[in-house]
C-alpha cells in the first residue's frame, strides 16, 4: 500500500511532543512491513535551524485565504534512518516563525488560516500525483480539513484519489481546534458542510469533530483511552459525536521506536547498559546529578518528569507532593518541561527552598530528555488522562520505574508492583488526588531501600516490549480493510 502521513509534526524535524514521535516511528514501522509510506508537515523555521535538507520540487503553491491570494511550495527530504519521503509544505508568511503553534504561551491568531494552507498544500500534492496514496492517514485536528475537503470534492480532485480511504488519529481529543463561525469562510468548505452532521459545535467550527466525521475510521492511541473519551468524563464534549461513529473507532496503542530509546546504544547519554548489565544506569544517574547540580548520592532516590507543564499532566500534583518529601529529606528531583506558568513558579519556589534537592529546566531539550530517562529511578507520570503516553514506556526501557495514574494509556501499558507475586514493573495510583500520588511515591521509595527487589522490578520494566511491531500490524490490517470496503 502507498500510505501518506498528514501531520502538523514529526521527528526529528519538528516537535513539541509524542505527535512527533509516533508520526514518524509509526512510518518507518510500516515502512519495514514492505509499504511505501511518506509524510508531509509544514515547513517551519526550526527545520532549517537545525540544519535539515530538503529540496523543492515542481510544485507550485497557490491559493486564496481571508481575501488574500498565498503562495508557497513543496520541498522533499528523507526520514533519518529509513527509506521514507518526507514531503514540507512551504510558505514563509505562516511557517517562518519560532513556534510551531504559539509563542510566549499565545496561540498564534491566524493558526486556522495557516493550517488551512498547509491542508490544501497537501491536496496539491497530491493532485500533482508526486505521491498518490491509498491511506491517507491524518493525525490531530490540524489535518482534519483534508477529509472535510475531500468530501467537498475539493476542486475535482483527480480521479486517481476516488478509491483513497482517509484515517483520522485523535492523540489527544482535548485539543479539538475551536474557531468562531465567522471564520468558516476562510475553510472554503461549503456551508452545506456547516451543521450539527458536520464541523458545526455549539454556532462555532469544531475541527475535530470534521476528523471524526468525515473520515473513514477514526483511531486513538490505546484501547482504554478509546472507551474513555465516549463518556462525559473524557469525551471534553464530543462523547455523542464519538457515539454517532463508535463503529468507525478503534483504539491503536502506541509503539516505542527502539531505534532512538534504548539504552544499549543511545548516544545521548552517558553510560550505556542493557538488562543484564545496569552498571551504566549508575553511571548514568551521577552524571545527570553533576550536569543539573545536583549532590552525587548514589542511595537518594532521584525522581524526574519530562513534558507539559499543565494539569493534564497532574504537574500540579507533582509540585503539591514536592515539598512534603523534601521537608522529610526524601528524594531528589529534576524537572523538565514547558507550559502553565504558574505550576512552573511553583517548581523554581522549590529550587529556590531546596537548591541541594531540586533542578527545574524549562523548555524542551531532547538530549536532557534522554539523560532523565536513563539517570533518573523514577518517573513521575500522574496525568489525570492520558490518551496512551510515551515517557512511561521509555522508562521502562531505560529500568527507571513509573509512577502513574489508572487512566487511558498508562492503565494499558503499566502493571502495578506487587511484591507478594513478584510481579508488577511499576506503582500504580487510581484517584487524581495529591494524597494519593504521595502514597505512591512513598511507596516506592519504600522498594526503592530493598536494592534486591528494585532491581527485579527495574528488569521486568526492562524486558517488556513495546515496539511498533505489534501496533503497526493493527494498522496495517485497518487500512486492509478499508481498501476492502465498497
Amino acid at each position: 500500500m502507498r500510505i501518506l502521513m498528514a501531520s502538523a509534526e514529526a521527528s526529528p524535524f519538528a516537535k513539541t511532543g509524542g505527535l512527533a514521535d509516533v508520526t514518524s516511528s509509526l512510518s518507518k514501522a510500516l515502512a519495514d512491513r514492505g509499504h511505501e509510506v511518506a509524510i508531509v508537515i509544514p515547513k517551519y523555521l526550526m527545520i532549517d535551524r537545525n540544519g535539515f535538507r530538503s529540496e523543492p520540487i515542481d510544485i507550485p503553491l497557490l491559493t486564496r485565504i481571508g481575501g488574500e491570494e498565498q503562495t508557497g511550495w513543496i520541498h522533499r527530504g528523507t526520514l533519518p534512518g529509513s527509506d521514507c519521503q518526507v514531503y514540507f509544505v512551504t510558505n514563509d508568511h505562516y511557517f517562518n516563525r519560532n513556534g510551531l503553534y504559539q509563542e510566549n504561551g499565545k496561540d498564534y491568531p491566524d493558526n486556522l488560516e495557516r493550517f488551512v494552507f498547509f491542508c490544501r498544500g497537501v491536496l496539491e500534492l497530491i493532485r500533482s500525483e508526486e505521491f498518490v496514496p491509498d491511506i491517507l492517514h491524518c493525525h490531530d485536528w490540524q489535518t482534519t480539513l483534508l477529509p472535510a475537503y475531500l468530501e467537498s470534492n475539493y476542486e475535482a480532485i483527480h480521479q486517481s484519489t476516488q478509491s483513497m480511504k482517509t484515517v483520522f488519529t485523535t492523540h489527544n481529543i482535548a485539543f479539538q481546534g475551536f474557531f468562531p463561525r465567522d471564520q468558516f469562510e476562510t475553510t472554503g468548505l461549503p456551508w452545506t458542510l456547516f451543521t450539527p452532521d458536520g464541523v458545526e459545535y455549539y454556532g462555532d467550527m469544531n475541527l475535530m469533530k470534521a476528523g471524526l466525521v468525515y473520515s473513514d475510521a477514526v483511531t486513538t492511541v490505546s484501547e482504554r483511552y478509546a472507551s474513555e473519551i465516549m463518556t462525559p468524563e473524557y469525551g471534553c464534549g464530543l462523547e455523542s459525536v464519538l457515539l454517532s461513529v463508535k463503529d468507525r473507532v478503534h483504539g491503536i496503542l502506541n509503539g516505542v521506536d527502539y531505534d532512538l530509546w534504548n539504552p544499549e546504544t543511545d548516544s545521548q547519554i552517558d553510560s550505556n547498559y542493557s538488562l543484564k548489565d545496569l552498571s551504566g544506569k549508575r553511571r548514568c544517574k551521577a552524571a545527570l546529578q553533576k550536569k543539573v547540580g545536583l549532590p552525587e548520592k548514589a542511595d537518594v532516590p532521584l525522581l524526574g518528569s519530562v513534558g507539559r507543564f499543565d494539569r493534564q499532566k497532574g504537574l500540579d500534583l507533582v509540585a503539591d507532593i514536592m515539598e512534603n518529601l523534601l521537608l522529610r529529606g526524601e528524594g531528589q528531583f529534576v524537572i523538565l518541561g514547558a507550559g502553565d506558568p504558574e505550576i512552573e513558579k511553583q517548581f523554581q519556589r522549590l529550587q529556590e527552598s531546596f537548591p541541594e534537592r531540586v533542578r527545574v529546566r524549562t523548555g524542551i531539550d531532547e538530549e536532557l530528555a534522554h539523560q532523565i530517562q536513563a539517570g533518573v529511578d523514577m518517573f513521575l507520570m500522574p496525568s489525570r488522562f492520558e490518551p496512551c503516553g510515551l515517557a512511561q514506556l521509555y522508562s521502562l526501557k531505560y529500568g527507571t520505574v513509573p509512577i502513574v495514574r489508572l487512566t487511558g494509556g498508562l492503565a494499558d501499558t503499566i502493571r502495578d508492583f506487587n511484591d507478594a507475586q513478584k510481579d508488577g514493573f511499576g506503582f500504580v495510583f487510581n484517584k487524581a488526588d495529591s494524597k494519593e500520588l504521595l502514597k505512591a511515591v512513598e511507596r516506592a521509595i519504600s522498594v526503592f531501600r530493598d536494592k534486591t527487589a528494585w532491581e527485579s522490578l527495574m528488569k521486568r520494566g526492562m524486558a517488556q516490549d513495546f515496539s511498533w511491531d505489534v501496533s503497526a500490524e493493527r494498522y496495517e490490517a485497518l487500512y486492509t480493510q478499508l481498501m476492502q470496503e465498497d
